[in-house]
């Protein structure tokens, strides 16, 4: 999905436009308003909109100048102009400029919809263009295989001009889409009495299948340095899979090709291609001096440590979201903890996607087994709206998703409450426990008891035993019959049980009681 800026400094006309278009149709995925050209040139240096639309008359900077200051750092932004004044002097400046379409106000909205779609169009193409340019490049044979190689192992071991090399490797195969690198080395595992053809047949083989895994689906660039380690650099996205989760997943493939899995080193991020040797040494100091420890993926400590603290606090969150079903707004404060949480370790897309559902499913099916329902096909209509969702997206969907299904106990807890307490009068002189209570409402007692807790602020033993002192003080007070009953009739088995009971509620015996208020 692509990006849009409208610029007008008439705000009827900007945000006439902005309402008016069926912008997702066209494959617009965002759209950004200015109303002067400055506003308009910092949205586009934060946002990098592919598209433009702008007036040409406006104070300050014109339209014309602001497309000429634009492309000066966006040399490819389409740009579609309005103006409402039928100018010659116009339209050839805005021709000179190489705009891609001249509109008069007011502009057709079928019109500008068509063009607009004909600049995503043209966008899309050159997308693709721009990948098979590269995928030829590096797939037409081993002699291209060669010159990227020399080049990868010139830069991580500071041969020849960095900056030179880098240059040439971003124009050749269109780097500067990555926003950084990281070098992780394959270290196969191999038996002492493996014959060196054995040897290096393996080496050969594992290094082909990185290369058809990472270099094929366009992840990195697989090589062998001077000392024929294979070393794989992948390139940084912003919101992808973390580094150390598609060194796992190479990992686990090249264990079921060669029945062994290989330590896999990874080094720093740099953001730099001439600075791939950092991470290219980061990684080699990692392996000598980790080189006899057990670990499959080694990493550096920084990054081992955040990892793991940042497991033991999703594990927390879970127990405590998990434990505290019958409360949404509980549920819900841990979840908003959770989202704090990935934004300051900046966990990848795909991982916050998997973590996202791993909660929602596990919080699904507690509140399920607890409240005695299940509805089908929530979690599969999830699963869909977490497949290609951003970071930020995945934990709004997942906080509905919880709210709503958490949320709309809400109108029942109040009514098994209230059945409960129904239930209670009606069965005051039986055996009455928080287990058979539930059982007649369906639910489990340990959620029963949460919700009757929550709602009356008093727990359900407590509300048993007060119901039943009230009533045993009205019949003392309005009847001659015993105080053992009494007890009977208030669901005690035991008089001393009773007395005790009532002693304690009351401050007096059974009979203290009913004399003071037969003499009052």
């Amino acid at each position: 999905m692509y990006k849009v800026l409208i610029v007008d400094d008439e705000k009827m006309i900007r945000m006439g436009i902005k309402k008016v278009i069926r912008w997702e149709t066209l494959g617009i995925g965002a759209v950004y308003t200015a109303a002067s050209a400055k506003e308009a040139l910092e949205i586009l240096d934060e946002h990098r909109p592919e598209i433009m639309i702008t007036d040409i008359q406006m104070s300050e900077m014109s339209g014309l100048e602001l497309i000429e200051a634009a492309r000066a750092f966006q040399p490819k932004l389409r740009v579609l102009v309005l103006t409402g004044y039928d100018s010659f002097e116009y339209a050839r400046q805005s021709l000179r400029l190489k705009v891609q379409d001249f509109f008069l106000k007011p502009a057709d909205e079928t019109d500008l919809s068509k063009a607009i779609k004909d600049q995503v169009n043209y966008l899309d193409q050159e997308e693709t263009d721009a990948k098979n340019k590269m995928l030829v490049r590096r797939t037409q044979g081993m002699a291209e295989q060669i010159r990227l190689e020399t080049y990868m192992r010139d830069l991580v071991h500071r041969r020849g001009e960095a900056g030179k090399i880098s240059k040439t490797l971003r124009d050749y195969y269109n780097l500067d889409m990555f926003s950084g690198f990281q070098v992780v080395l394959i270290v196969p595992v191999l038996n002492m009495d493996n014959h060196p053809t054995e040897k290096n047949f393996k080496e050969i083989s594992m290094k082909n299948i990185c290369i058809s895994i990472v270099d094929a689906e366009e992840e990195g660039i697989t090589f062998s340095d001077d000392n024929g380690r294979i070393v794989a650099v992948y390139f940084l996205r912003e919101e992808e899979d973390s580094i150390v989760e598609k060194t796992r997943e190479l990992a686990d493939i090249l264990q079921d090709e060669f029945d062994s899995k290989p330590k896999m080193v990874i080094g720093s991020a740099v953001d730099r291609f001439e600075n791939l040797y950092v991470s290219y040494h980061d990684a080699r100091h990692l392996q000598d001096t980790e080189k006899d420890g057990i670990q499959d993926i080694i990493q550096l400590l920084g990054e081992r440590n955040k990892d793991h603290i940042f497991q033991d606090i999703y594990a927390e969150l879970k127990d405590i979201m998990r434990s505290n079903i019958g409360n949404t707004e509980y549920v819900l404060k841990a979840f908003r903890t959770f989202k704090r949480a990935v934004e300051s370790y900046n966990l990848s897309r795909q991982t916050v996607r998997r973590l996202c559902f791993e909660l929602a499913s596990s919080i699904y099916f507690s509140y399920m087994g607890e409240a005695g329902e299940m509805e089908t096909g929530k979690l599969d209509a999830l699963s869909k709206s977490l497949r290609s969702a951003s970071r930020e997206e995945a934990c709004e969907v997942t906080e509905m998703f919880l709210s709503q299904m958490l949320g709309g106990q809400e109108a029942n807890v109040h009514d098994i409450v209230a059945k409960a307490k129904f239930y209670i009068s009606e069965h005051l002189t039986e055996e009455l426990t928080v287990s058979n209570i539930a059982v007649s409402l369906y639910i489990t007692p340990n959620y029963f008891s949460r919700l009757f807790k929550r709602v009356t602020k008093e727990g359900c033993n407590e509300y048993i035993v007060r119901k039943r002192i009230e009533k045993a003080k009205s019949l003392l007070d309005t009847t001659t019959l015993k105080v053992g009953e009494i007890a009977m009739m208030v669901g005690y088995r035991d008089t001393n049980y009773f007395s005790l009971a009532f002693k304690k509620h009351t401050g007096k015996s059974p009979t203290k009681y009913r004399e003071e208020i037969q003499n009052g």
